[in-house]
């Protein structure tokens, strides 16, 4: 009886030791699967991608995000985009299974290509996407979305001195940016002044309709689009239609090396023309420069100044005279009144 006891304590504790040699390092590789999972692939997973892991898609903010995955064998696997953020599956082979409409699959059959579009990129949209291959076990790589915002730049701001009669030339281009601007709007003070001809304004726009990338490398090659070719909408910017047939702008995935440049030209500039130009691309932050026209060798804003305090000037020294014109007659008949009096 004492032999049975004895083999059962001897079998229960070798039960609890092979739990424990066992069992932890599966309990280990649970726990450390999200530290190590991002950065780590095993060499027969890495040779099933041809896109890189890690891969940092970089897009400003409402842009338009393609995150790549592209695979090199197995076509039978399926791919699903997570993104690691909150664990949420996004879709599940060509199916979308995120409530967000912003996502979605573009597939190309023969070469393997399963990247994840994203419309309208918000800053939430920042960080990592997890591309997965459906096998046994399953294999995955990471790509990184940073988003910026895109920024307006006017050459020579905050201020600009030009002498009238002279050609302005004020130059705007986007700083940070991923995709060119729909459009690009000028304002003079508070009105929009790309299509005023007759009071000397025009504008115009050199844009890169076709931007070809390579592994993360842009090209870029420009065109000049006049703002005549464009029909009005909305003052406000809030719909504007191109009538020539322009590409559609291809998401990048570093900054534009030749970003797109307005450019607003007035032949013969005015004391009219003097004041606050803004610069309002449809996709970037806007920016502001002032604007002052010289008449002689000061600006003709100081020069009304001037003015104003010379002519008030005359005017403080005439009501001076007339103040005083009367004190000055007294004062005389009283000298003569005592002369008078003294001689008598």
């Amino acid at each position: 009886m004492a032999f049975v006891v004895f083999k059962s304590d001897y079998l229960l504790t070798m039960f609890f030791i092979l739990a424990i040699v066992y069992g932890e390092p599966h309990s280990g590789s649970e726990n450390g699967k999200a530290a190590t999972s991002q950065n780590h692939i095993t060499s027969s997973g890495s040779a099933l991608f041809t896109t890189r892991n890690n891969t940092r898609i970089i897009v400003q903010r409402n842009g338009l995000a393609v995150l790549p995955c592209q695979v090199k064998w197995n076509p039978s696997a399926t791919v699903s985009w997570i993104r690691r953020r909150d664990f949420q599956l996004l879709t599940v082979g060509l199916s979308t299974y995120s409530s967000d409409d912003r996502f979605l699959v573009e597939h190309a059959r023969h070469m393997g290509h399963w990247s994840l579009r994203i419309k309208s990129v918000r800053d939430e949209d920042k960080g990592l996407y997890e591309c997965q291959l459906n096998l046994y076990p399953t294999v995955s790589i990471f790509v990184e979305l940073k988003v910026v915002e895109a920024v307006a730049d006017i050459v020579g701001a905050p201020d600009l001195h030009i002498d009238e009669g002279s050609t302005l030339r004020l130059e705007c281009k986007l700083k940070r940016a991923t995709e060119n601007p729909a459009y690009v709007f000028w304002y003079h003070d508070n009105k929009m002044v790309n299509y005023d001809i007759q009071d000397g304004f025009s504008v115009s726009s050199f844009q890169t309709p076709h931007n070809h990338h390579n592994n993360g490398v842009s090209s870029s090659s420009s065109s000049p689009i006049s703002s005549s070719n464009i029909s009005n909408g909305n003052h406000d910017g809030s719909s504007l239609n191109a009538t020539t047939s322009v590409a559609p702008s291809i998401p990048q995935t570093t900054f534009l090396k030749v970003p797109s440049t307005s450019v607003l030209t007035i032949q013969e500039v005015h004391f009219k023309h003097a004041g606050n130009y803004t610069c309002a691309p449809s996709n970037a932050r806007q920016t502001s420069i002032t604007v002052h026209v010289l008449r002689g060798e000061k600006p003709a804003a100081m020069q009304h100044a001037n003015r104003s305090t010379v002519e008030d000037g005359k005017s403080n020294s005439n009501s001076l005279k007339c103040k005083y014109q009367p004190l000055w007659v007294l004062t005389l008949l009283y000298l003569i009144c005592m002369f008078n009096r003294i001689n008598r």
